[in-house]
């Protein structure tokens, strides 16, 4: 099969690899569309080491799948793909289990032909491929408000102008923000965009504004510093990003107002079966800037780098 391979920062190449085989209770699913997100691409840039070298990436991926119990059917993968019988696992927290493995990340993804996930992992999707890439980012955006839901009445604030800062401004709309600011460090076509479904935008920074949960997904480590600053006394900053390199905060800041720091990272399945049914009903719209076929996937990461929201390979 063809698949786009990464060796070492910026070393991207198309090969051809053994199809894989998937093992009892697992399927085999013919790659359609994979996105690129920041993880990927901190890998690429080599900001952020690989757990896996080389790597096949991709986990924001849509397929057929052509081996398992739901044969013939469209489908999005979790990415988590646990042993299920660890005391983690066995406590709910499938996603956090030790001995998993996580699709695109220390286990090849979707920029194949074919990739192979556990049968549990997989959730039929009967909308296009395009829509479905962006399950499992917004299933990322919403595990991260059932970790510390946004209450009645909160103002909210998003750093960042990407993809996930997208879905989450219209998430935080849809759980009812009194107020939604979207806080960037330069004019851009995101922006833009961005502007339409925000109440207010700063530039740089946000002077004298104090939100009750700020939402960090620029993939600046010096955000976090940022959105401690930003946050009421008692508020919560959710960590989203992962730039692969240490952050420095003020957190004495962060002790003296008594500041709630959540992390999060992929969703589970209740998430997943949110997001399709938010992305079916257009309740949540992404935005795809561009499709590349699997050849040119050099050039779908480097055009990834830059004031877009999201781009896509396609097998």
């Amino acid at each position: 099969m063809r698949a786009l391979l990464l060796k070492a920062p910026r070393e991207l190449e198309v090969v051809d690899l053994p199809t894989p085989e998937p093992p009892a209770g697992w399927s085999l699913v013919r790659t359609e569309l994979a996105g690129i997100c920041g993880t990927d691409k901190a890998f690429y840039r080599g900001t952020y080491p690989l757990f896996k070298r080389p790597l096949v990436p991709g986990h924001e991926v849509v397929g057929i799948v052509v081996e398992g119990p739901l044969k013939g059917r469209r489908v999005v993968s979790e990415i988590n793909f646990a042993d299920l019988t660890c005391d983690y696992c066995r406590s709910g927290l499938y996603t956090h289990c030790p001995y998993k493995k996580t699709l695109g990340i220390d286990f090849d993804g979707g920029m194949a032909e074919y990739f192979v996930a556990p049968n549990y992992a997989l959730h039929p999707f009967d909308g296009p491929p395009e829509l479905g890439i962006f399950v499992e980012p917004l299933a990322a955006v919403l595990n991260a408000f059932s970790l510390r839901p946004l209450r009645p009445g909160e103002r909210a604030a998003v750093i960042g102008i990407g993809n996930m800062a997208l879905l989450a401004v219209q998430v935080l709309r849809l759980l009812g923000a009194s107020e939604v600011a979207v806080v960037a460090r330069r004019e851009s076509r995101r922006l833009k965009a961005l502007e339409r479904l925000a109440d207010v935008v700063y530039l740089g920074e946000a002077p004298g504004a104090r939100f009750d949960l700020v939402f960090e997904a620029s993939g600046d480590p010096k955000a976090l510093d940022a959105a401690v600053a930003m946050a009421k006394p008692r508020g919560a900053v959710h960590l989203k990003s992962t730039p692969g390199s240490p952050a420095v905060f003020n957190s004495t800041l962060a002790v003296v107002k008594e500041v709630a720091i959540v992390g999060s990272r992929c969703g589970t399945f209740r998430e997943f079966r949110e997001a399709i049914a938010l992305l079916a009903s257009g309740r949540v719209r992404p935005v795809l800037d561009a499709v590349y076929p699997l050849e040119e996937g050099r050039r779908a990461f480097e055009e990834a780098q830059g004031d877009v929201f999201k781009v896509a390979v396609r097998l």
